[in-house]
């Protein structure tokens, strides 16, 4: 017994080179489809174990779509026709951001804003430690690009330029401001162009970000990756750019 208990051990050594060779010749299918999604269709998946559990579904979705889970919900009961994974369980821990930046971003905190992807992350020390889904101004209110710090924080913060459906200063809770009358705050997300300029993001991303995120902090605003760090889009690469204090609006 102790002789095949040693001999599957062996076998199973060395098996495991075999086993990463296959892993990485086979990387996770990240394709995307656009479609009517069902609950029932991702309880099913989630009993199969061919997706995570409900509201892991919901929270890819929102992702993928610019929508938080409510509204993704909505939508699905009406049947509209959303991104959506072939594969959900390659979307667990899914980002567009990448995760690590390019050497001249590496501050010991450093956010950056894609603006075409609607998404924002935090990085320290050029590693990405955590992102959200999140919306930008409409058109005639554009987030502009540009290389920001965080010059102030109020978790308590109120518009004085916009009111709310009720009349009321609206309220903006958790709030970093980066230029002008422009912040990153919590608030409704409910597709990429949502906002009067400010960079908003769902409740909970917005309090994990404000809390992490240090006056003075640098927020680079970019269209897309290319801008940043050759990724895709339309930009020129940021080719001479330096978050050295003196270099921040």
């Amino acid at each position: 017994m102790k002789t095949v208990s040693m001999f599957l051990f062996a076998l199973w050594l060395c098996l495991q080179p075999a086993r990463a060779a296959f892993a990485a010749s086979n990387p996770p299918d990240l394709s995307v489809t656009v479609r009517t999604v069902t609950e029932d269709e991702l309880v099913r998946l989630g009993m199969e174990n061919r997706a995570p559990e409900l509201n892991a579904c919901l929270d890819i979705l929102s992702r993928l779509n610019t929508e938080e889970p409510f509204y993704i919900l909505r939508d699905m009961r009406r049947g509209k026709k959303l991104k959506a994974p072939v594969d959900f369980n390659a979307y667990r821990n899914w980002t567009p951001l990448p995760a690590r930046l390019p050497v001249k971003f590496s501050e010991p905190r450093f956010i950056m804003v894609v603006k075409d992807l609607g998404f924002i992350g935090w990085y320290e020390h050029g590693q990405l430690v955590g992102d959200s889904q999140a919306c930008f101004g409409t058109q005639g209110q554009k987030t502009v690009p540009g290389l920001y710090r965080v010059d102030d924080k109020d978790a308590a913060h109120t518009s004085s330029s916009y009111r709310n459906d009720y009349g009321e200063q609206a309220w903006m809770p958790f709030s970093l401001h980066i230029y002008e009358a422009v912040w990153i705050h919590a608030g409704n997300v409910f597709g990429l162009r949502c906002s009067h300029g400010c960079i908003t993001l769902p409740y909970g991303k917005a309090e994990k970000l404000y809390g992490w995120a240090r006056k003075g902090t640098p927020v680079l605003v970019a269209d897309d990756l290319k801008e940043v760090c050759g990724g895709k889009g339309k930009s020129e690469p940021l080719k001479t750019i330096s978050v050295s204090k003196s270099s921040i609006p």
